[in-house]
């Protein structure tokens, strides 16, 4: 994990790096552009690992300009200095919530401190504030070329290598949840839950960057938003069993006579028929309670956690259907 994420700092570092010469070449060589740092903020603040959050921040950057550019005028005709600044603060956050362009508060507040806390910016006109944005704009069509031209990433093919991943850790994790229930294993690590929830961050991303690239495409025919939020699901519940089984005095041997726990561990393949898995009787779980001297309510906790862990991996198992069929 160490090693691919080093991989991909690198690439990160590479891509900033010749974005920035880039915009910072064009820069230099055009008259237009006064202050070289325009282009140069807006390659730092809108590159990011794919296309789809480049061109997110890049609209949140363009945004943030415009409306800083046209309040900083406005007010710039009866102020200056800090009060200035105030009194445009106060007046370009509620226009950008009111019109929900939240994403470029950050570039508008930066570029209005520039405005009205540097000596040079005194002769502020409508062709200056035109510059800028387009000095701005250099930076953010450069920060999408070098994106989309270095290193662009797959996202259905990555999508699919992450469920995969979380397919082979969950498997091994609920093998260990049933060797637990039948006192045939040792404690779980405590690294493989924190795994587990890194790899369905990254699944989570992918997945909205492809929502958000392909409103109608592939992910949203695939349920993929959906198959994320159970994959946090199971997740979760198959952390809180293992918690719940490491207080357990004892083995559940009265779970032996339900055939379905020892398919456990099988239950994420897709090819497996999981209707067969049901829940354990209460009644039974009493009994138990009574013969163990283990408490009746620590006993439901495991019962209620693992009928909760069995349902959403038929939820699961429902939204990746077509996956099935395929």
């Amino acid at each position: 994990m160490t090693a691919e994420l080093n991989h991909q700092a690198l690439k990160n570092a590479i891509k900033y790096f010749v974005a920035a010469a880039i915009a910072g070449s064009i820069a230099l060589a055009t008259d237009q552009v006064s202050f070289i740092w325009y282009p140069l903020l807006a390659v730092v603040m809108c590159m990011d690992e794919t296309e789809t959050r480049v061109i997110a921040a890049s609209r949140g950057r363009m945004l943030g300009t415009v409306a800083a550019g046209v309040v900083g005028f406005v007010v710039h005709t009866v102020l200056q200095g800090w009060v200035a600044l105030t009194v445009s603060l106060l007046i370009l956050v509620p226009i950008l919530r009111w019109c929900r362009w939240q994403a470029g508060l950050a570039t508008g507040v930066v570029l209005l401190s520039m405005l009205f806390l540097v000596a040079e910016y005194s002769s502020l006109d409508w062709l200056y504030i035109l510059n800028r944005t387009i000095d701005t704009l250099i930076g953010v069509l450069v920060a999408i070329a070098v994106s989309n031209l270095l290193w662009p990433i797959n996202r259905l093919a990555e999508i699919y290598s992450l469920d995969l991943k979380l397919r082979q850790l969950l498997s091994k994790r609920l093998l260990n949840i049933q060797q637990l229930l039948f006192g045939t294993a040792a404690a779980p690590e405590a690294q493989v839950p924190l795994e587990g929830s890194r790899l369905i961050g990254q699944l989570s991303q992918l997945v909205n960057d492809e929502l958000r690239s392909r409103p109608h495409g592939a992910a949203t025919r695939k349920h993929w938003r959906q198959r994320c939020i159970l994959w946090e699901r199971v997740n979760h519940h198959s952390m809180q069993l293992l918690r719940l089984i490491s207080w357990l005095p004892a083995t559940f041997d009265g779970l032996e006579q339900g055939p379905w726990l020892n398919k456990l561990h099988q239950s994420l393949n897709t090819k497996l028929d999981v209707t067969e898995l049901n829940s354990t009787n209460r009644r039974q779980l009493l009994k138990v309670a009574s013969q163990t001297n283990i408490s009746p309510l620590l006993l439901l906790a495991v019962e209620d956690e693992l009928h909760r862990l069995i349902s959403s991996i038929k939820s699961l198992q429902l939204a990746s259907n077509a996956e099935i069929s395929a």
